[in-house]
């Protein structure tokens, strides 16, 4: 696995060549999800596609830190309950909707014949 370069030379990556920065960025985090365990490659693949995703999305770079500031300020509580009530992460509840009776409805409704009006 490759060695994070120094600050000093990532902001001066930054500086001269953004695109390089970026190309380290997913190189890197490709790398990393590379070596992690099997079992745990498709979270972190997921995890990435959505911070990507914050970054494509935001208006410039103090935007993408304030969006991803907040999703890991989220995540992180996310964690601080699994850890410290559980239970609470299993009260909710959802409704499971079967949509295929919907489907069934509309599909009965295009093939019932004409009523003259």
């Amino acid at each position: 696995m490759k060695t994070l370069p120094s600050f000093d030379e990532l902001a001066a990556l930054a500086e001269s060549d953004p695109h390089a920065l970026e190309a380290l960025r997913l190189t890197m985090s490709e790398d990393v999800i590379a070596n992690a365990s099997y079992a745990t490659q498709p979270q972190l693949h997921a995890m990435l596609s959505h911070i990507n995703r914050m970054i494509d999305h935001g208006k410039n770079p103090l935007h993408v830190n304030m969006m991803l500031f907040r999703a890991l300020t989220r995540q992180y509580s996310r964690f601080a309950t699994a850890f410290t009530a559980p239970e609470e992460l299993r009260s909710h509840q959802a409704d499971i909707m079967d949509f295929r009776v919907g489907q069934a409805a509309r599909k009965a409704t295009a093939d019932a014949p004409e009523r003259p009006s």
